[in-house]
């Protein structure tokens, strides 16, 4: 069966309505948080000074939510306008109330905070991970699996060509990208290694709102735990961006190649030694004999 991908236009027609649509209260014990995932940072203090706007002017926009069938609501947009309001104590909260799926509710929000709000990379990456999953019928382990065959074999890693059925699922996945503002299968295949990043590093990608691209640099220190806190530690004082952060890690790392200047040799050697021709077999063979010799005699 083929899927029917969201439309932009049917995402641009909710919000159309949602601005039309007259809010009505709502119990806040009834609204349930989605099971999707919305959102891993955000500070109390934020929500302290929502809460206090709110207390002053009252709440200007109402948030959004879909009916479940069984009386309950669940949130697809307004988690501080919901979190500020229950430190006010109120027991019910102005919302419009959509006739929605989960799939369109994913997409609905993954516009709205991706267009009106800071997302870190992390929450984005994790928002369209799990769109994809719903999308797609398949859970995080397979996706993850067809990105690495994909790449397998965009990198001559296992000598066989992309099926029809792989190509068209690339396609339909680098239309939900684009449609969520990510450049490529490769942008999103990079930020995908912020799923297993060190804990601390996860949580100033959350936290600061780190580039994916300087969380994997920073990630390059994970078994150097005192490097990697104090580069971590100076990255928040100084806001350092990328090049900086590259170059800081190269130096840490820079430090242990000089320790074994011919490790990348050896793996290169133990790699392709059995396939070359005789002649530079001999060639290498003769330097090794030499560097023996040298290494023997100091």
């Amino acid at each position: 069966m083929a899927r029917t991908l969201f439309s932009k236009n049917r995402i641009e027609k909710l919000k159309e309505e949602i601005g039309s649509k007259e809010p009505v209260k709502i119990k806040i014990d009834l609204i349930d948080s989605p099971k999707f995932h919305d959102r891993t940072y955000v500070s109390s203090l934020e929500i302290e000074e929502l809460s206090k706007n709110i207390e002053k002017f009252g709440l200007i926009e109402p948030i959004v939510v879909r009916e479940k069938e069984n009386g309950r609501y669940e949130r697809i947009a307004g988690y501080r306008r919901l979190e500020a309001v229950k430190k006010l104590g109120w027991e019910e909260i102005p919302a419009v109330i959509l006739d929605v799926d989960e799939k369109t509710a994913i997409a609905l929000m993954l516009s709205e905070n991706i267009h009106r709000e800071k997302l870190s990379d992390f929450d984005k990456m994790y928002s369209v991970l799990q769109y994809l999953e719903i999308y797609l019928g398949m859970n995080e382990k397979e996706i993850k699996s067809f990105f690495q065959r994909w790449v397998n074999k965009k990198t001559d890693r296992v000598k066989s060509e992309y099926t029809e059925e792989e190509i068209n699922l690339m396609k339909e996945i680098e239309e939900i990208l684009r449609q969520f503002k990510i450049k490529s299968w490769r942008t999103f295949w990079e930020m995908m290694k912020l799923l297993t990043v060190d804990e601390r590093v996860k949580e100033a990608v959350k936290k600061y709102g780190w580039k994916y691209t300087i969380a994997i640099e920073v990630n390059k220190l994970r078994d150097k735990p005192k490097e990697m806190e104090k580069l971590i530690k100076e990255i928040i004082e100084k806001d350092l961006g990328y090049s900086q952060v590259k170059e800081k890690v190269r130096e840490v790392l820079g430090k242990e190649k000089q320790v074994n200047p011919f490790s990348s040799i050896s793996k290169k050697l133990s790699k392709k030694y059995h396939k070359l021709p005789e002649d530079k077999k001999q060639k290498i063979d003769e330097l090794m004999q030499e560097i023996d010799k040298l290494l023997s005699s100091s």
